[in-house]
């Protein structure tokens, strides 16, 4: 079983649905939601409409971007100079949450969990408090910071190795010798190019 959090439409979860018996694919945007209950229809693929994160279920501020792939719930990603979204239009809206432990709690102990919610990865790492076999989760390199904070939290729960994928190759797998110590891959996420580089950091 895998959790694909940050599903949008849910293509990540149609590539992959074959590597395992199901998917709980979690969404947080109200709008982005119907179009993924319209788009994926594999009956093993849960769908849920949630934003993950550490806020104890109550309901937060969600910003719908004009694009829904950048859609996000930290804020800063679309109204930061410092981000290649910046000033990109987009409209409040309240959503509702969940934590990941919440998750593993109804569906049990997932093979892998992917993260892609746009700027807002520290807030859904925090609400694991359990390490599970593989995770990996969006990077950009001019949120570097963010990231570090990921990695030093998941480093906390017992994970100690760790792989920078370029880009979103929705069903790459790092090989078992390809994965660095977290000093390593600090250093190569600083010699990122800001606004240009982003992908996804594996973790194990």
């Amino acid at each position: 079983m895998y959790f694909d959090i940050g599903s949008n439409i849910g293509n990540w979860a149609l590539a992959n649905i074959n590597y395992c018996d199901k998917i709980i694919s979690i969404e947080a945007s109200p709008i982005t939601f119907n179009k993924l209950v319209n788009h994926c229809k594999d009956d093993k693929i849960v769908l849920l409409n949630y934003a993950v994160c550490n806020n104890n279920g109550n309901d937060i501020t969600f910003y719908q971007a004009e694009c829904d792939l950048v859609s996000t719930m930290n804020k800063d990603w679309l109204t930061s100079n410092t981000s290649r979204f910046y000033n990109h239009p987009y409209t409040e809206i309240t959503c509702k949450t969940i934590t990941i432990d919440k998750l593993i709690e109804q569906y049990g102990l997932p093979d892998l969990i992917k993260i892609d919610v746009e700027g807002g990865e520290y807030e859904c790492i925090s609400s694991l408090t359990q390490k599970v076999n593989l995770l990996c989760f969006e990077w950009a390199s001019e949120t570097n910071i963010l990231t570090f904070n990921c990695i030093d939290y998941l480093f906390n729960l017992g994970y100690t190795k760790f792989y920078i994928q370029n880009m979103d190759d929705y069903t790459f797998r790092p090989g078992d010798n390809d994965f660095y110590d977290i000093s390593s891959i600090k250093t190569k996420l600083i010699n990122t190019i800001p606004k240009y580089d982003w992908g996804m950091i594996w973790c194990k």
